[in-house]
């Protein structure tokens, strides 16, 4: 029971940081950019180990345009250690890869644009990491 409620506690903590991050990051000029795409999901380079900082994209699984589903390898990322699978949670379509392989990117950085309809891939084809990224503070 303690471990259940630590873990709820910790989630709620996070959850609440993501929170109020995106609400000083997302300012009005990015806000307006964002809103002319359709529905879509900005991924960032997520740390595939508690000590990684940055990793570089070794290569890409799943292409613009293609669908993934819970459990397929999207892209491989090279850590200072080893070359790791990034998997996907659950399934979705690739709208824009925003870093090419071999490019190193730090933990959070945008690296591609996840969206529901297959439909919407070419309303991404001149979005730009810029759009994705956050103004400096």
């Amino acid at each position: 029971r303690f471990l259940a409620t630590r873990r709820r506690d910790t989630t709620t903590m996070l959850l609440r940081q993501v929170l109020r991050a995106r609400s000083t990051v997302l300012r009005a000029p990015v806000c307006r950019a964002l809103a002319s795409y359709p529905p879509h999901s900005v991924v960032g380079l997520p740390a595939l180990s508690p000590t990684m900082e940055s990793g570089t994209i070794a290569n890409w699984k799943v292409e613009e345009g293609g669908t993934y589903d819970a459990g397929d390898v999207i892209c491989e990322i090279e850590t200072d250690k080893a070359t790791v699978d990034f998997e996907a949670q659950d399934e979705g379509i690739i709208g824009k890869i925003l870093v090419g392989p071999g490019t190193e990117v730090k933990v959070g950085d945008p690296i591609m644009i996840v969206i529901e309809d297959a439909a919407d891939v070419d309303a991404f084809k001149t979005y730009q990491a810029a759009d994705a990224a956050a103004p400096p503070p």
